[in-house]
């Protein structure tokens, strides 16, 4: 059989039998055979695309285990307010707004709660640049908006609206709203918010299909966040594009099953969105995603033990672990996997009961998830194995961040604090691992980075200093949390996630050999090209 396509380089595959080939052939975007360069010559002909690649390295598509695809949204409407000084931050909600006089509401994201402390961010502090029309800003971790005075009055938010379950209203010492919404509370601010269209989110999933492409990226995990309830437009926006065949990474999505949502109703809507994109090949919605806490920086990620800090509580409960355990069992009775997010040990600890719980009252083999996984303890990843759980880890923060000296420390205590985010102990207990940047909590989600942080395990620009070294991985063993074991969260091993016969020609050309050279200059790797389906479908331009 000739090939349409001959590649030709150092290829690893992430297949444990042979990690290592010269070649492959590709035929109809399917990998045709994997082998040395005498092997693959045979499936040379007149019409073969040929391409050889003397430097660097050539490894299966990346996946996204965690990203909040269509809320890219926010780069398309508002400010991005990464900034490093209250100031800073003024300055740039400040610029937006005078370049957007048009705009009759500024939602934008990516603030620092850590930044004003533990009380977080006050609406005077906007109102000093921008007062005449709403401003609201979810923050970096989207477990918190910031707004002004004008987003406080339209959303009918006063000194006697009562914090919701799970949420909270934070409080100026008279009384009044600070503009600093936390949790389920953020749900308060929707009548202040734009309506966005359908073409609005289509925009938005084509602006993080670009950037993921241009990083390796070829399937993806969506997690959705819709505090705004609309979820249909968003899944609409998806829709469309499948069948304008615009969609060139595989998306799956998760709605969100939030404490205060009816059961009956949410699962209704999740099978009809399963049933709907059922057959399709880009866009499936398969998992259903659950909160069990908040973050540590907002006080809000649930702890065994108490924080260092007043109030010196455990964080609150997002679902008693009765509740949980229902509403996950109906997930399963449904046909859906799960996918949660967990940060303190006492949430993971409940995600794993209700796992336990609800795999033996609907017996079968599982694969569901839990990411972000900060503050786990020793006995946990043994557990997780015995239950099959995904670790879908988030390498990108594994360092001492700008949040560890003022809050993670001081928060956690020196032992907590000192024992986050492991990945070596999952990797010997034979855990499955996906990696993901939760974008846009992470921009970009630059997975050479993402692949640098589980070798090394610091940011080469502020230190050299790993952060807890005995959690590092070899190069191999992170390639694979790249590729094979992303494949595998979303239930694609059998078409992605490594080069092998028979699977999608999904591949991505590096510009460094990352399995031999030193490891400490990993993170200066850039993505040159990336292949789906035996397409180029990004090439990196100097």
């Amino acid at each position: 059989m000739t090939a349409d396509l001959a590649v030709f380089g150092k290829v690893f595959t992430s297949e444990d039998e042979a990690f290592y080939a010269e070649g492959f052939a590709v035929k109809d975007g399917k990998i045709l055979a994997v082998g040395t360069k005498e092997e693959i010559q045979q499936y040379i002909g007149k019409q073969t695309e040929v391409h050889t690649y003397d430097t660097g390295i050539i490894v299966p598509g990346f996946t996204e285990g965690h990203a909040h695809i269509s809320s890219t949204i926010e780069f398309m409407t508002g400010p991005f307010v990464e900034a490093d000084s209250i100031e800073k931050c003024q300055k740039i909600i400040k610029d937006f707004a005078d370049s957007h006089p048009e705009n009759p509401t500024i939602e934008g994201g990516g603030f620092d709660p850590g930044l004003f402390g533990p009380d977080g961010p006050t609406a005077d502090i906007i109102d000093a640049v921008v007062s005449d029309r709403p401003v609201i800003i979810s923050d970096e971790g989207h477990h918190s908006v910031w707004v002004n005075t004008k987003a406080l009055e339209l959303a009918g938010i006063t000194k006697d609206t009562p914090d919701p379950e799970n949420g909270k209203i934070n409080h100026y010492p008279n009384g009044e709203p600070s503009g600093f919404l936390q949790e389920m509370a953020i749900d308060l601010i929707t009548p202040a918010l734009a309506v966005p269209e359908v073409s609005d989110y289509k925009k938005a999933i084509l602006y993080y299909q670009q950037i993921g492409l241009s990083h390796g990226i070829v399937s993806a995990f969506e997690p959705m966040l819709s505090h705004t309830k609309d979820e249909p437009v968003r899944m609409a926006a998806y829709d469309e594009l499948d069948q304008e065949d615009q969609l060139k990474i595989t998306y799956r999505v998760a709605p969100t099953l939030n404490p205060s949502d009816n059961t009956d109703e949410f699962y209704k809507q999740a099978v009809a969105y399963h049933k709907h994109f059922a057959s399709r090949e880009k866009i499936q919605v398969n998992t259903i995603k659950f909160f069990m806490d908040g973050v540590v920086d907002g006080h809000t990620a649930l702890l065994r033990e108490p924080y260092q800090l007043e109030p010196l509580d455990c964080g609150p409960l997002m679902f008693e672990q009765e509740d949980l355990n229902k509403r996950m069992e109906r997930a399963l009775q449904e046909g859906f996997s799960i996918h949660v997010h967990a940060i303190g040990d006492a949430a993971i600890d409940e995600a794993l009961n209700a796992f336990e719980y609800a795999q033996k009252k609907v017996p079968g083999k599982y694969r569901n998830a839990i990411t972000h996984l900060q503050v786990c303890q020793p006995d946990q990843p043994k557990r997780m194995k015995a239950l099959n759980v995904v670790a879908v880890v988030n390498p990108y923060w594994h360092y001492e961040t700008p949040l560890y000296e003022p809050l993670e420390f001081p928060f956690l205590g020196k032992e907590r604090a000192e024992h986050m985010y492991y990945v070596k102990s999952y990797l010997n207990e034979g855990i499955v691992m996906s990696q993901a940047s939760d974008f846009p909590v992470t921009v970009p989600p630059d997975t050479m980075f993402s692949l640098h942080m589980m070798v090394n395990r610091f940011d080469p620009k502020t230190s050299k200093k790993p952060y807890f070294p005995e959690e590092c991985i070899g190069v191999e063993d992170a390639l694979k949390v790249l590729t094979i074991g992303g494949a595998y969260e979303n239930f694609l091993e059998e078409k992605k996630g490594s080069i092998k016969a028979g699977k999608d020609a999904d591949f991505v050309v590096l510009s460094r050999d990352v399995t031999t050279i030193p490891k400490e200059e990993i993170y200066k790797t850039k993505v040159l090209e990336t292949w789906i389906g035996g397409e180029c479908c990004y090439m990196f331009e100097e």
